[in-house]
Formats: structure tokens, C-alpha cells, sequence
């Protein structure tokens, strides 16, 4: 499964870029406008997601993280933890502002919008995939604890669960270590208090002896778990390489990651000639 898929938000967590939830989340800041934009800002409202009306508690499946871009190793992540049934429904959760990571140069509109290129044009349009806006307004990306917080507090509903890889459950930088501004021992109380779905990371092994707030991700009986790591940093990477040498293709090597992220998400890319400098 995707690095990138849960390890972004892990690194956000920690810095000092997250930020506490705001009492009015209304203004984007001009961080997530095209660089072009100058100091033009705007109002943004959130769009909130509706969910079924019935009373079965409905289990949903957090996938945080940059998606810059969004690539199918993500898209793989989310449908499979649906397939395997640990979740109803998986929202797809870009980050906002990370002055923390200097290679997210990517506005946060541009990132979102793929997501819903990417969800839109590779499942049904009944599959329970969605992309969920919520750091829309912020002015720095949310800590995962305060990402949860306010998940839970908009839909009370429903329960939350953050995907984790398996190389966060111990040793530097794990979970327990992460911050949240205004949160003593954040990382302890988000162990103890939210919920997980963990994914296995390859060279980690899981303890034998995970809390009940932990749901490893396993595949149904008689299937197989698919896996596609494809990370967005591999795809932006790609992107460079030998470009000055292809013959009418002056602004990004895009045959190189064709195949490798939704067409639409790559037209968007080109026609906003995103990732190509980095």
C-alpha cells in the first residue's frame, strides 16, 4: 500500500504548522491559490457530506494525507479497505497548508479537485468513496487530532477510523510521539481515544498485542489483498526525468506516469502545468 497514503499526515502532526480548529473556517488563505493569483483571496465554504438515513452506525475510514497528486496506489488504499469490510465508506482527507514541507508547493484547491477527478472517473458512482473538504478553510493543516475532533464533532453519526500504516505503531515518530497545538500529550490521547484501521507496511511488524481501538486490515476470505505502491513523490519525480531530451514534450515527462494515475488527474496536471520544476 501506499507510503504516502498515511505517512503525510503523521509528519503534519508533528510540526508546527497544525493547527487548533477555528471558531469560523470560513477564509482560505491565499497559500491554497494558484501562485499566479497574487494577493487575491476569497470566502470558501465547506460542503458538507450527507450521509444515509438510517440507524446502522456507519464505520468510516479517514485516508489523510497530501495527494500531491493523488495517484491509484491511494485509490487501490481506499477501495480495498472497503472491499475487506472494516469500513462502510472511506473519505479521502487532503491536508491544508504544511509550511512544515516545503515540496507541498501544490495549492490546496488543485489537490482537492483531483481527488474528485480521480474517485469520479474510477468507481460507480454508488461506490463509498468520497473526498471530504474539511481542511478547506483552514489556514494550516489541521493535527490529526484535531482533524478527528472535528470529524466527530460535524458528523456525529458516524465512526471515524484513521488509516495507519504499520511503520507508525512504534519507534520514532510513531503515533504516540505526534503533537496537536493546545494538547498535552496529544499523541497518548489520540492512541487511547480515537480509532484505527492498520495496514501492514512491509519490514514492520504489528504487535500481537494491539488495543481493541485497532482494526488490522485484512482481505475477505478467499481473496487476495491488492496492493499498488505508487507514491506521489515517485509520480512528481517521474515527471522530470529526461524531459529536455524528448522531442516536442517541453513541459513534463508524462508518458512516464501514464498508467500509473487516473487520465483525468494527468489532463489536470497538464493543463495546469503542475509538478513540473520540482
Amino acid at each position: 500500500l501506499p507510503a504516502t497514503a498515511t505517512r503525510h499526515r503523521h509528519s503534519r502532526a508533528m510540526g508546527a504548522s497544525a493547527s487548533s480548529p477555528q471558531e469560523n473556517p470560513t477564509r482560505c488563505s491565499t497559500n491554497n491559490l494558484h501562485p499566479s493569483s497574487g494577493d487575491f483571496a476569497f470566502r470558501a465554504q465547506q460542503a458538507p457530506l450527507s450521509l444515509p438515513a438510517d440507524t446502522k452506525k456507519r464505520v468510516i475510514g479517514v485516508l489523510g494525507g497530501s495527494f500531491d497528486p493523488i495517484t491509484d496506489g491511494h485509490l487501490k488504499c481506499a477501495c480495498e479497505i472497503v472491499h475487506a469490510g472494516v469500513a462502510d465508506e472511506v473519505w479521502l482527507v487532503p491536508c491544508g497548508v504544511r509550511p512544515d514541507k516545503p515540496s507541498l508547493l501544490t495549492p490546496y484547491l488543485h489537490r482537492l479537485i483531483m481527488c474528485h477527478l480521480a474517485i469520479n472517473t474510477s468507481f460507480g458512482s454508488s461506490f463509498p468513496i468520497r473526498a471530504c473538504d474539511i481542511e478547506m478553510g483552514e489556514e494550516m493543516a489541521l493535527s490529526t487530532y484535531h482533524l478527528m475532533k472535528r470529524l466527530k464533532e460535524q458528523y456525529p453519526g458516524p465512526e471515524f477510523k484513521f488509516v495507519l500504516g504499520g511503520d507508525l505503531i512504534a519507534g520514532p515518530g510513531s503515533l504516540r510521539t505526534w503533537d496537536a497545538p493546545g494538547v498535552p500529550d496529544a499523541g497518548e490521547r489520540l492512541y487511547k481515544e480515537s480509532k484505527f484501521i492498520l495496514l501492514d507496511r512491509a519490514g514492520f511488524a504489528v504487535p500481537p498485542d494491539l488495543p481493541p481501538n485497532f482494526t488490522r486490515l485484512k482481505a475477505r476470505e478467499g481473496t487476495n489483498m491488492v496492493t499498488e505502491d505508487v507514491s506521489s513523490s515517485e509520480i512528481r519525480r517521474r515527471m522530470n526525468i529526461g524531459k529536455e531530451d524528448l522531442t516536442g514534450l517541453t513541459q513534463g515527462n508524462y508518458q512516464m506516469v501514464d498508467g500509473l494515475l487516473s487520465p483525468p488527474v494527468l489532463a489536470h496536471i497538464i493543463r495546469y502545468k503542475l509538478y513540473i520544476t520540482r
